[in-house]
C-alpha cells in the first residue's frame, strides 16, 4: 500500500504503521466505524485525518470497502445525470392534459434513488474489461423498473411515503381535493382514483424500461441475452412478492408451516438476492459479453451474499436504531413479516409469547419484549450466525472467481464488505 499517495489523494491513511501513531491520526477499530466515519458520521472521533489498524485484515477491509464507496458515489453521479435527462423526456410531447400530469408524478417519484443496484450493473459491466460508459442505459432501466415497483409496493402496502415524498396515490388524492361537484361518495372515488392511477403507472414505467434497453442497445449483439435476463430477474422479483405478500396472510389465518424457513428463504432468494444482487451484476457482465457458464458462476457466488444482506435487513428491523433505517422498528412486527428471527421462534416454546405482540400494534416500548423473545428462544444467534456464514462464504466465493478484472474484484469485495456493515 502506496501510504504517502492515499494520505495525498485522499487526506487519509489506512495503516498498521506505527509510525502514525499520535500524529493527528484517528484510530479506527473496523470497517464499520470507517462506514460511519466515511457517510459522514463524526461523532466518534475527535479529529478527522487517518486511520490506524492493529489487524491487517481490517486493513484490507476497509481498504475495499473505500474503494467501493469511491466507486459507487462517482457512478451514482453519473446516474442522476442520465435520470435527469430522462426525466426530461419522459413529460414531454403529450398534447393531453392527464397524460401530462400522470407522467409529472411518475418522474416526481422517479426522484431520490440510491441507484445502487444500478452502480452493481455498471461494475459488472466494466469488471469484464470494458471501461466506457456503455452501461448507462442498462442502469436506468433497472432504476425505471425499481421506480415502477415501489409503485406497485405502495399500493400494496398502503404507504403514504416513499423517498421520503409522498407516494402516488396520495399525490392524486392531494391533486384533486377541491372537487367544483361534490356528493358522498367523492372521498372514496377520490381515493379509488389515486390507486387506479398508479397502477397504471406502475405499468407504464416497466415499459419504458425495456424501451430504455431497445433503444439503446438495439445494434447490440448481447441485446437477446440482456432482454431474457431482465425479463428473467422481472418475473423472479414478481413471484418473491406473490409469496412475501400470500404468506404472512395464510400464517397468521390458516396454518403454521413446519417448512416456514423454506419459505421465508425463497422471498429472500427471490426478491432480494436476485433482484438487488445477483440480477443486476450478472446483467452489466452480460452487456460486457461474458459467457453464459462464467455469468453461472457469478450467480452461484453472489446469491448467498444476497440472502445475507437480507437477513440482514431483518436483524436491522427489528435491532436497528430508527434515525438510522429510515423507518420504524416496529413496522415489521407489525405487518406480520415473515422473516428469519420469526419462523424460528414459531418452532420454540417461546411462539405464544410472540403471537402476542406480531400483527399487532404495538409501540416502540413493547420492542425490548420482542428482542427478549429472540434473544432467549435463540433466533437471534441462529439468524446471525447464518448470516455471517452465508458472508464469509460469499467473500471467498469472490475470490475464487479468476476471470474477473481484480480491481473490480476487490470493488466488488468491498460492496460485499458495506452490505456486511452497514447500519440502514
Amino acid at each position: 500500500m502506496d501510504i504517502d499517495k492515499i494520505i495525498k489523494e485522499n487526506d487519509f491513511v489506512i495503516s498498521n504503521n506505527e509510525e502514525y501513531k499520535g500524529k493527528n491520526v484517528v484510530i479506527i477499530k473496523d470497517s464499520t466505524e470507517f462506514l460511519k466515519w466515511f457517510m459522514g458520521d463524526k461523532s466518534l472521533f475527535s479529529k478527522k485525518i487517518g486511520f490506524i489498524m492493529d489487524d491487517e485484515g481490517e486493513v484490507k477491509k476497509i481498504e475495499v470497502l473505500y474503494n467501493f464507496l469511491k466507486y459507487y458515489l462517482s457512478v451514482k453521479d453519473k446516474f442522476i445525470l442520465k435520470m435527469e435527462d430522462y426525466n426530461s423526456l419522459f413529460v414531454k410531447g403529450y398534447s393531453n392534459r392527464f397524460l401530462e400530469e400522470a407522467l409529472e408524478q411518475f418522474v416526481s417519484s422517479n426522484k431520490g434513488g440510491k441507484f445502487l443496484r444500478a452502480s452493481l450493473i455498471a461494475l459488472g459491466y466494466q469488471s469484464c474489461g470494458n471501461d466506457d460508459d456503455k452501461y448507462l442505459p442498462l442502469g436506468i432501466a433497472l432504476e425505471l423498473f425499481q421506480t415502477s415497483i415501489l409503485i406497485h409496493d405502495d399500493i400494496i402496502d398502503k404507504a403514504d411515503k416513499r423517498r421520503g415524498m409522498d407516494t402516488i396515490p396520495l399525490k392524486y388524492q392531494k391533486l384533486y381535493s377541491d372537487p367544483i361537484k361534490c356528493d358522498k361518495s367523492f372521498e372514496d372515488k377520490r381515493k379509488d382514483i389515486g390507486t387506479s392511477m398508479a397502477l397504471c403507472l406502475g405499468d407504464m414505467g416497466f415499459y419504458l424500461a425495456l424501451q430504455v434497453i431497445a433503444q439503446n442497445y438495439k445494434d447490440n449483439e448481447n441485446l437477446g441475452r440482456v432482454l431474457e435476463y431482465y425479463n428473467s430477474v422481472a418475473i423472479k422479483t414478481c413471484e418473491g412478492e406473490m409469496v412475501d405478500v400470500i404468506l404472512p396472510f395464510y400464517e397468521e389465518f390458516f396454518d403454521s408451516f413446519d417448512d416456514l424457513e423454506s419459505h421465508v428463504m425463497e422471498i429472500y432468494k427471490l426478491k432480494t438476492a436476485w433482484y438487488t444482487v445477483v440480477g443486476p451484476y450478472c446483467l452489466g457482465a452480460i452487456l460486457g459479453g461474458l459467457s453464459s457458464d462464467k455469468v453461472q458462476r457469478l450467480e452461484e457466488a453472489l446469491l448467498g451474499l444476497g440472502i445475507a444482506f437480507q437477513i440482514k435487513d431483518d436483524l436491522l428491523g427489528i435491532y436497528g436504531d430508527e434515525a438510522h433505517i429510515g423507518k420504524s422498528v416496529t413496522s415489521d412486527v407489525k405487518e406480520f413479516k415473515q422473516t428469519i428471527l420469526y419462523s424460528y421462534v414459531v418452532n420454540t416454546e417461546y411462539k405464544d409469547e410472540l403471537l402476542k405482540y406480531y400483527g399487532k400494534d404495538i409501540k416502540v416500548s413493547d420492542m425490548d419484549k420482542i428482542k427478549d423473545i429472540f434473544d432467549k428462544s435463540g433466533a437471534y444467534d441462529y439468524a446471525h450466525k447464518m448470516m455471517d456464514k452465508l458472508f464469509k462464504d460469499s467473500f471467498q466465493a469472490i475470490l475464487d472467481l479468476e476471470f474477473l478484472d481484480l480491481d473490480k474484484k476487490k470493488i466488488l469485495l468491498g460492496f460485499a464488505e458495506y452490505l456486511k456493515v452497514r447500519s440502514k
